[in-house]
């Protein structure tokens, strides 16, 4: 009987111990916004948009609020290294920033956008070049779900491609994929080739995707905006592996910071988001799938 009075009185003071130990840590961390800047341009003769919003608190239902009140410029720099402004004639809604005539560009020259916030924040993004488009010569299916793209590398350059698969039937698009690729293996090779697994398309493993067409968008980009793409893939394919339960996410990649070629001129900081020139190649092709 004493052995069980003394067990009682040490679970107590255990109970106590823990208790009083016990520290409550306010998670009320306060809110920085921070603005984030997305846009591209081509030479495809098109309306340019930009996306601009901010960051909000953790506990806010929505993810972004939208910028409705900056002021936006697209400047150009021919092979002279003249300057001259683009279009700030831009049509807003709920934060995008639609130009409100079609650009056209011209390859070789640089392109760059200038974000004025209603405080006088400035945001300007890197001169990227316009390079010259890298044609497709072919697309074929191998393999079952192995999609290979052809094309003719060019030798005078360092090249950094972007290239989106996005799967179609009927019109109506049921799943689609960016991927990257350095130039590194084939520089220079008329016949180089990237490859896309077409099975990484599917949402479920277990249900096979029916399409009947295959549109594919290859772009020739700066080294800023691929590395920048780059880390964006890696950060998905990260967030896949952890959603899945997978255990090798032990050792996978670990988070990066998103931060592409827009700097905050008032405080030299690059920020959230990134303004891509891409020089666009794009096929389309009937499929048997």
């Amino acid at each position: 009987m004493k052995s069980i009075y003394i067990k009682i009185i040490a679970s107590s003071l255990l109970i106590l111990c823990i208790s009083s130990c016990t520290k409550e840590i306010s998670v009320d961390v306060p809110h920085e916004p921070q603005t984030i800047i997305f846009g591209s341009i081509s030479n495809e003769t098109a309306p340019v948009s930009i996306r601009i919003q901010q960051s909000v608190p953790l506990q806010d239902s929505s993810t972004s609020k939208p910028v409705n009140d900056a002021s936006v410029s697209l400047y150009a720099k021919d092979t002279s290294g003249n300057t001259n402004l683009v279009t700030n004639d831009f049509v807003i809604d709920q934060g995008v920033y639609t130009s409100a005539q079609s650009i056209s560009t011209t390859i070789g020259y640089s392109y760059w956008i200038e974000v004025r916030l209603n405080d006088g924040t400035l945001f300007k993004s890197k001169e990227e070049l316009l390079k010259p488009v890298v044609p497709i010569t072919n697309a074929k299916i191998k393999n079952l779900d192995i999609l290979e793209i052809e094309f003719s590398d060019p030798g005078n350059d360092t090249n950094f491609y972007k290239f989106t698969v996005a799967l179609f039937n009927e019109g109506q698009l049921i799943s689609s994929n960016t991927s990257q690729s350095n130039d590194v293996v084939f520089n220079g090779k008329e016949s180089a080739s990237v490859e896309v697994d077409l099975f990484r398309l599917q949402d479920d493993e277990d249900i096979e995707i029916i399409y009947n067409e295959i549109r594919i968008t290859f772009c020739n980009i700066n080294f800023s905006s691929y590395q920048f793409y780059l880390n964006q893939s890696l950060q998905l394919e990260a967030n896949d592996s952890e959603s899945s339960g997978d255990p090798s996410q032990l050792f996978a990649t670990p988070p990066v910071n998103l931060f592409g070629n827009i700097m905050n001129s008032n405080s030299n900081k690059v920020v959230l988001g990134n303004f891509t020139v891409n020089a666009i190649s794009a096929l389309n092709q009937p499929s048997s799938n």
